[in-house]
């Protein structure tokens, strides 16, 4: 069983909230870990990273971003090979991809991305990103992260949202031209009704984080939910999801 954590640390997670975020994260006994915004985690010699990665005990890599709100993943399993997708890109912040060894034997390829907030620039992110995922549909394949969307008939507490957000002229296009293209919504597979707010802890506004799974890994879901914790309104503005497979 593969249990993946994915969470966006807002803005790097700063010195007084490090501590917050790192119970969160091992609160979910996570096997993979993957961490959106770690802005300022590869300074003074990625001591950031480096002692994160040294508490969770897990081995990792840090790829940056074109906008410094890097990527992280860390994992239990040996990371074969990895690739920085996005730099030097359209892409405002990047995109990575993973191969990574599970016990079995099998490898099960990760996408982590971090798209933009704004349209129609989040459009051209997704038809790149799915680009790159194409060749690996009928692999054991996932790809998570926060993608700064909402789904087709998911719920917006819009009476929440702030005055100029972006969040406002939010739409669903990115999500649904994920789901056409074959990958399937983790949560709405196994949650169909559920909610799942991952943005605005405290402040429940909107579902943006999302895992996707190929057709053969979704048929090993064995759950997804969105990780509750009593430090999260203390850690980040997004809640992370976990997800746990059999491979």
């Amino acid at each position: 069983m593969v249990r993946l954590l994915s969470y966006n640390v807002l803005e790097g997670a700063a010195p007084d909230r490090l501590g917050e975020v790192l119970r969160v994260i091992e609160s979910a006994d996570a096997d993979v870990v993957a961490v959106q915004e770690a802005r300022y985690w590869r300074r003074n010699r990625r001591a950031i990273f480096r002692c994160v990665k040294r508490q969770l005990g897990m081995r990792g890599l840090i790829v940056p971003a074109n906008s410094g709100f890097d990527l992280v993943l860390f994992s239990r399993y040996r990371i074969a090979r990895y690739a920085n997708l996005g730099l030097d890109t359209v892409m405002l912040h990047t995109a990575l991809s993973a191969d990574l060894v599970m016990p079995s034997g099998a490898t099960l390829t990760l996408f982590v991305a971090h798209l933009r907030p704004d349209m129609p620039g989040r459009a051209r992110e997704a038809a790149l990103l799915l680009q790159w995922m194409a060749p690996y549909r009928d692999a054991y394949c996932a790809l998570c992260g926060d993608l700064n969307s909402v789904a087709p008939g998911d719920t917006i507490a819009r009476s929440l949202i702030w005055p100029g957000s972006e969040l406002g002229r939010i739409g669903d296009g990115v999500i649904a031209s994920i789901r056409r293209d074959g990958w399937r919504d983790c949560l709405r597979l196994y949650s169909p009704r559920l909610a799942g707010f991952t943005l605005g802890v405290g402040r429940r506004v909107a579902r943006v984080d999302y895992v996707f799974a190929s057709r053969r890994l979704a048929e090993r879901l064995k759950a997804c939910r969105v990780h509750q914790h009593p430090n999260a309104l203390a850690a980040s503005d997004h809640s992370p999801l976990l997800a746990e497979f059999d491979v």
